[in-house]
């Protein structure tokens, strides 16, 4: 559950803003098809279900199973590490494709 008004505040302003940057993605993406600018939106889209995925979990709608390897919560971090991998995917392509 939430702790206090200012987590809501936060979470909220997460929310927004990364669903704006969602729906810029969308919109780039039916305007572009190069490997490199792919691998970004879809980092960002994931980065914006990730949110709502947590702000489910925060207010009790969902439920995860506390799984945890060498005291870590694996399913949170898989979900936060996953969307970064693919923003520095894509990145990595950008820089290759600009060198050839």
């Amino acid at each position: 559950m939430l702790a206090g008004p200012g987590e809501l505040s936060v979470l909220v302003t997460d929310l927004a803003l990364t669903g704006v940057g969602a729906f810029l993605a969308i919109m780039l993406w039916s305007m572009t098809r190069e490997p490199a600018w792919m691998l970004v939106i879809i980092g960002i889209i994931l980065r914006w279900g990730d949110l709502v995925f947590q702000t489910l979990d925060r207010f009790g709608i969902i439920g995860v199973v506390d799984l945890r390897v060498l005291n870590l919560p694996l399913f949170w971090v898989v979900l936060r590490a996953v969307p970064l991998v693919f923003i520095i995917a894509g990145i990595v392509s950008m820089i290759k494709q600009l060198q050839e």
